[in-house]
């Protein structure tokens, strides 16, 4: 009689194993999986171990191979299917991912997981309606599947459908009562009174309890600020934003020099002398348009009032630039950029802009109209977008900086975004922004156009008409509109933008000067 064969190691190994995978202890969770897959080369856990940990640590393709390992003995092949579609999707490989999520499906139609998973890519791909609807698959196979209801919420949202998403909302809370993001979300779609405060009373009470997930209270923390700043309690408020961020910024890793330093070497090696010597090959990006600035500058309305013209086209928050440098400014003998603009062929900048606009056309939005690519950080690039896409226009948002840093300390954002959970850095990267924002227009004299959001808010349809001249494109009266334009619209700002022009934002800071001198202290530094 054949001795039994085991493809796994031993439940007490596979249970150490998983331990030091929720602690993130990769170093020694990989090497730890190399010692069993010696003894069991065939386990499907080991390669899915192995896939996953490999993913977190962004080996992305590296994390591919042992999944498809880990598909070859697999009990369940369809949760293998999906960790695969998820790596894709890490990949920018959208495509593939909902071609992998449906062969997850096609071997087990009730995985709600893939259906939810086919949704989220669906949303990265701005095809939004199409993703409510593998959001309800989903749903329908698992009628307690609170995230989904949440991201359902968040479709709507973006799509401007307020009413289905607060419903969506409520109904994530309906199962998960402490889900903090959901209560947050439901803040920014609602304006609280002394006669609309039952949800209000719903958040403290979650708030009090001790055993309450660190994320939830984070965001129950920003959404109670937003609610108590309705009501005009402005104490109250300050005290809520003063937790959250308190508490974000103990998890996360965060340093002012780190980003001194990268500040410098943009100023130091894209210098008078650098555009001097180098005129780009090519005459690129007549059809962008770059909206840039801080964080809560006033770039979304920007965009809402450029994307309100029939020629232009509202791509939102891009990361193709950014993935244009690293593709193109690669590494040179461990010499990173920018430190190595110099050591780059000429034509490097040419094959960026290139690919960058490759990128843009994959949108399928572009046909004739001008783009909008309103990522923010894209201040940092105006002399990669100067030397690459030279005919792009570039649009420079600003605003009052306590009103504009305040608006960034109040908001939970999703990723990134690390210098904005203490006033002290927040300060500090505001005046690292302005620093390098007079670099610019000190080497590219006049190659921004710089609006003034309390200027736009005072003067609309004149500011408005000078964006639209600026871009070399006839006024249209729909831009006045730009609160009735029907696009989707990913950022904090979605609900703002949906209405009139309105002023109870300017100097809203005053309400919290008291509390502000950290923040104070920094900017009067710049």
């Amino acid at each position: 009689m054949k001795a039994k064969q085991h493809f796994d190691p031993s439940p007490e190994i596979i249970k150490s194993l998983l331990k030091l995978n929720r602690r993130k202890a990769f170093f020694i969770l990989d090497k730890k999986i190399e010692v069993q897959l010696k003894k069991f080369p065939n386990s499907s856990f080991l390669h899915n171990l192995k896939g996953s940990s490999l993913s977190d640590q962004n080996r992305l393709e590296e994390s591919l191979k042992s999944f498809n390992l880990a598909l070859e003995s697999a009990k369940k092949p369809e949760v293998i299917l999906n960790n695969i579609g998820v790596t894709e999707i890490k990949l920018n490989r959208f495509e593939d991912a909902i071609q992998t999520f449906y062969q997850a499906i096609n071997l087990n139609s009730s995985y709600a997981e893939a259906h939810y998973n086919i949704a989220q890519t669906l949303r990265k791909l701005k095809r939004t309606e199409e993703a409510i609807l593998s959001y309800e698959k989903a749903i329908q196979i698992n009628p307690k599947y609170a995230k989904a209801f949440l991201f359902k919420a968040l479709a709507f949202k973006n799509l401007g459908n307020f009413k289905e998403s607060i419903s969506a909302a409520k109904q994530a809370l309906s199962i998960q009562p402490d889900y903090g993001i959901a209560h947050r979300l439901l803040t920014s779609m609602s304006t609280y009174s002394d006669k609309n405060k039952l949800h209000l009373m719903e958040m403290e009470s979650e708030y009090q309890k001790d055993l309450l997930e660190p994320e939830d209270r984070i965001q129950l923390a920003f959404g109670l600020g937003k609610a108590y700043e309705d009501l005009k309690e402005y104490k109250k408020a300050f005290f809520k934003f003063e937790e959250g961020n308190r508490l974000y910024r103990s998890s996360i890793s965060y340093s002012t020099e780190n980003r001194t330093r990268l500040f410098s070497l943009l100023k130091e090696n894209f210098n008078k002398e650098f555009f001097d010597s180098s005129t780009s090959l090519s005459s690129q990006g007549d059809k962008m348009i770059f909206v840039i600035g801080m964080p809560r500058s006033g770039t979304s309305l920007v965009e809402q009032i450029l994307s309100s013209h029939s020629l232009v086209y509202g791509a939102g928050e891009l990361r193709y630039l950014k993935e244009a440098v690293d593709d193109s400014l690669f590494d040179i003998d461990g010499i990173i950029f920018p430190k190595n603009i110099k050591m780059h062929d000429p034509n490097s900048f040419d094959i960026l802009g290139l690919n960058y606009l490759k990128s843009i056309g994959d949108l399928g939005k572009d046909e004739g109209r001008f783009v909008v690519d309103k990522m923010p950080y894209n201040f940092m690039h105006v002399g990669v977008i100067h030397r690459s896409l030279p005919n792009a226009k570039i649009i420079l948002c600003e605003r009052e900086p306590l009103d504009n840093c305040f608006s960034i300390y109040k908001q939970k954002f999703g990723i990134g975004n690390d210098f904005a959970y203490s006033l002290k850095e927040t300060g500090e990267y505001y005046n690292l922004y302005k620093d390098l924002i007079n670099h610019w227009e000190s080497v590219l004299p006049k190659k921004m156009f710089r609006v003034s959001y309390e200027d736009l808010i005072a003067n609309q349809e004149k500011v408005s008409k000078k964006m639209i001249d600026f871009c070399q494109l006839d006024w249209e009266e729909e831009c006045l509109n730009f609160h009735s334009t029907k696009r989707e619209v990913n950022t904090a700002s979605a609900v703002q933008v949906r209405k009139p022009i309105y002023k109870t934002s300017v100097n809203l800071w005053e309400k919290y000067k008291d509390n502000l001198n950290p923040l104070i202290t920094e900017l009067n530094k710049g």
